[in-house]
């Protein structure tokens, strides 16, 4: 027969674990990493006419946080892309008044991805000894160069732990054939958190029409790939120098 329990039992306490000393306080950031806690102009830095809000979201446009992530710079892309000639130009012109501003830039090549069976013709998608895997601009010496294995810049490539390595976590995107190269690029550094924006002025679609549909796709649901802007507006809120050439805002 068993016995209830009596109503009026206590439950026994826990016994209580020796205090432990206090862990030391980790470091604000990771030794040899940017830091990137204080803005370089003001608490609050953001360029106000890009859409659908200022970017960046956390009002804090610093270049040392910042990457100019160039995609689809090849010969495959430029001959595609029939505004090539005058993105290129404002490319190369943005990226020389990014780097003296103290910002990053990065090119990324793009290849075919090997294929584990029957190879389907890629048409944007050139093999490395092929003449359309060839760049279109030759980067500067402390640039980043990384080679995709497809369209998203991110693809078997080392991308994002360069990126995490220099402490940069704004990326401003800009290229040629923006509904591919640059277009999957974006989608994919959105995914891993980090803050983008796509240059409508700095960015050449396969075609007028799909590319307007492109840029409207980011703005969509309040910004779900970030924001769109122009590189003239990057540079006057960075405070650097005038983009010569560039389109009219």
């Amino acid at each position: 027969m068993v016995t209830p329990a009596c109503s009026d039992a206590q439950p026994r306490p826990f016994p209580q674990r020796p205090s432990q000393p206090a862990r030391p306080a980790r470091p604000a950031r990771r030794p040899g990493s940017p830091d990137v806690s204080a803005p370089t102009a003001s608490p609050s830095t953001v360029i106000p006419d890009s859409q659908p809000y200022p970017w960046p979201w956390d009002a804090r446009l610093d270049p040392r946080r910042l990457c100019l992530v160039i995609a689809g710079l090849q010969r495959v892309h430029a001959d595609a892309s029939p505004t090539a000639a005058v993105v290129v130009e404002r490319i190369e012109t943005l990226a020389d008044a990014l780097r003296a501003a103290g910002a990053t830039v990065c090119h990324v090549r793009h290849s075919a991805p090997p294929a584990p069976g029957g190879r389907r013709p890629r048409p944007l998608l050139p093999r490395v000894d092929e003449p359309g895997w060839a760049p279109v601009i030759d980067p500067a010496d402390d640039d980043l160069v990384v080679a995709a294995a497809g369209l998203d810049g991110f693809c078997g490539s080392s991308l994002d732990l360069d990126l995490r390595a220099r402490g940069l976590d704004l990326v401003v995107a800009a290229g040629l054939a923006a509904e591919a190269a640059v277009s999957c690029t974006v989608r994919s550094a959105n995914d891993r958190g980090y803050e983008c924006l796509t240059l409508t002025d700095a960015t050449a679609p396969l075609d007028p029409a799909t590319g307007v549909r492109e840029l409207h796709s980011i703005t969509m649901s309040g910004g779900i790939f970030g924001a769109i802007g122009t590189a003239a507006a990057l540079l006057d809120a960075l405070g650097a120098a005038p983009l010569h050439g560039a389109a009219p805002r």
